[in-house]
């Protein structure tokens, strides 16, 4: 027998075996308590939404420091792979997100380092619930005490070349639950394939107001779709192509005056990251000022002009307006009586939403004269009309909004304009409004309040007045938020609006006391007006519509349509619809003066108010 071969024999043999038991402790063992494993930042990375190495350590990851901030008392740093050790592939980001923990490593930017940690895929900054929501970042966690560790290999490494941006997808996703990736074709995926790197943009628009540090923006070659070169929430194209830049310092950001137009001139350097629902671009603040350059917008006057012989109905959110609030200054009530007198010149009616208690948010009751009577005060003082108000006051924290601050919808409306039929008796929180025998059963009124489509919302407020001996029956409307909808960059794709189905009930609600006034009184003379919180093509609206209405922001030019502006979209969230037989004789007029600025250049509310004016009389003839 040769014992050089059966000694050879042997050893192989016990190599094997203790191999194999090696693997199988490894496989045994949690996955962050497996050996290290050396890789760069592309394979963690990959070529989907999530990494492969997540939940495993990895160690001496190679990259060079870009770009590094604090956020909730957190550090964090972006990595990106040198230029020579790329991998040439464009769906793999070169790019890395190391979170520190509250300890600083005193890395600087241009440092070469290698980074060991564990591969996490984290929701870095977001709401509460943005674990169910938002999409993660991969990031390398480096807390020491989690076993972390951060090596300075070099300074003053040239930072990798950013990448050039000159065309981002206007497609967001391809709608199949992330099972298709395709960077040239959807945004969400563009955007993952550049997560925490250096990106290049040219000259761009902004295409919304500067808002909580956020700057949603386009290439400047994108075409202009609104009067103030935003661009328009279509019902089949949500704009994929938009730039969102987070600019740091954040603090001092919310102070950058910056309006819907607003240009940047290029080139602009930032970091791919992801926060609130949204892939955000970081910028430093001081570059963005610097490159900034102001445009022409600016708040403007209704293109109606009063007449006599015509009655001018208004629709406006005041966003939370009540007397006693910190976010509800002078300023503020001064900004809103402005725009109901110089930019509106002084409406017969105003359907006002998000009017509050008089002391807002704190835990006193729901009565709100108070809040009504200052905002008259400072429409007088601005030169308007005395309004009067109608109201009825919700019972506590029963109609939602911000807690214990009562919002509710209501009516300022001017008395040497119109009578307010005060013959009928007032109705109360939880009795319903009818409609027999030509007039209301309550004036004012509230339509269902225990239907439970308004539960937890704001229940609808009818009032009757006459206009030149003309009845007039106005419904102000405050339907839920959007709260809950999966958002256009969120987890969820297709995004599902799962707060629709509720406007659809109180469409149905709205639409059946209609059909209660036009069977009694076919000639019945029906405006609703108020913040609809949905889009004039959904299935809420066109319920409503069903109802022999007709939604008058149709009938503006497309440039001019919309109310509000989100995420650097201008859409329509306020309505004011009449009955058909007002149709050929309304003129509608949104008035741009809030949803395309900031605070600072006097905006008062997030919503723009709509003014129409109804030929009453003509209807007659």
């Amino acid at each position: 027998m040769d014992l050089k071969k059966l000694t050879g024999s042997f050893v192989l043999s016990m190599v094997f075996i203790i191999s194999f038991s090696n693997m199988l402790q490894a496989e045994a063992l949690p996955s962050k308590e497996r050996n290290t494993q050396v890789v760069a930042i592309h394979d963690i990375q990959g070529k989907l939404h999530n990494s492969k190495y997540k939940g495993q350590k990895v160690s001496d990851v190679e990259g060079v420091a870009t770009f590094k901030y604090v956020l909730n008392g957190s550090h964090y740093i972006h990595i990106q792979t040198p230029d020579s050790k790329k991998d040439q592939d464009p769906n793999t980001s070169e790019g890395l997100i190391v979170y520190m923990g509250n300890q600083d490593f005193d890395v600087k930017e241009g440092d070469l380092v290698k980074v060991t940690g564990v591969v996490d895929e984290y929701f870095i900054d977001g709401y509460k619930d943005k674990n169910k929501t938002d999409l993660p970042v991969t990031q390398i966690n480096a807390r020491q005490d989690k076993g972390g560790h951060i090596e300075i290999v070099s300074h003053n490494h040239p930072l990798p070349k950013p990448v050039k941006i000159d065309k981002v997808p206007n497609k967001i996703s391809s709608s199949d639950a992330f099972r298709t990736f395709n960077r040239n074709q959807y945004a969400i995926d563009f955007w993952e394939s550049l997560e925490g790197m250096r990106v290049q943009f040219g000259d761009v628009r902004s295409v919304g107001p500067q808002e909580h540090g956020d700057l949603f923006t386009v290439l400047d070659k994108e075409p202009i779709e609104t009067i103030h070169e935003g661009i328009l929430l279509h019902e089949n194209n949500q704009h994929g192509e938009r730039i969102p830049f987070k600019m740091y310092d954040n603090n001092k950001a919310r102070e950058f005056d910056v309006a819907t137009g607003d240009k940047f001139k290029g080139p602009i350097i930032g970091y791919v990251n992801y926060g609130f629902q949204n892939y955000k671009v970081n910028v430093d603040l001081e570059q963005m000022k610097k490159l900034h350059i102001k445009g022409n917008t600016k708040p403007e006057p209704t293109t109606i002009h009063p007449d006599k012989k015509k009655l001018n109905v208004a629709s406006y959110n005041l966003e939370n307006f009540s007397n006693n609030t910190k976010s509800t200054t002078k300023d503020k009530a001064q900004k809103i009586a402005k725009g109901i007198t110089v930019n509106m010149k002084n409406p017969d009616i105003v359907g006002v939403t998000e009017v509050q208690d008089n002391d807002g948010p704190n835990a006193g009751g729901p009565t709100a004269n108070e809040s009504y009577d200052r905002l008259i005060k400072e429409i007088q003082a601005a030169g308007g009309p005395q309004y009067k108000y109608v109201n009825i006051d919700p019972e506590m924290n029963e109609d939602g909004g911000q807690p214990n601050a009562n919002i509710r919808v209501g009516f300022l409306y001017n008395p040497k304009r119109v009578k307010f039929d005060h013959t009928i008796p007032q109705g109360d929180a939880n009795t319903a409004v009818a409609y027999k025998r030509g007039k209301l059963t309550l004036n004012p009124g509230r339509i269902d309040p225990g239907n439970p489509a308004f539960q937890d919302s704001r229940k609808p407020l009818v009032a009757q007045f006459k206009f030149r001996g003309e009845q007039v029956i106005m419904i102000a409307n405050h339907w839920n938020s959007k709260n809950g909808d999966a958002a256009l960059f969120g987890s969820q794709q297709p995004p599902v609006p799962q707060s629709e189905k509720q406007r659809q009930e109180m469409a149905h609600a709205v639409g059946q006391f209609i059909r209660q006034v036009q069977t009694n009184n076919p000639k019945a003379n029906i405006v609703s007006v108020g913040d609809y919180n949905d889009f004039q093509w959904t299935k809420a609206l066109k319920t409503l519509e069903s109802y022999q209405m007709t939604n008058m922001i149709y009938s503006v030019p497309k440039e001019d349509c919309y109310t509000y502006n989100y995420h650097g979209n201008s859409q329509v969230l306020d309505h004011i619809l009449v009955s058909n037989n007002l149709k050929y004789h309304t003129q509608l007029d949104p008035i741009h003066i809030n949803s395309d600025f900031t605070d600072m250049s006097g905006r008062a509310s997030d919503h723009d108010p709509l003014l129409a004016q109804i030929d009453v009389k003509k209807r007659n003839k």
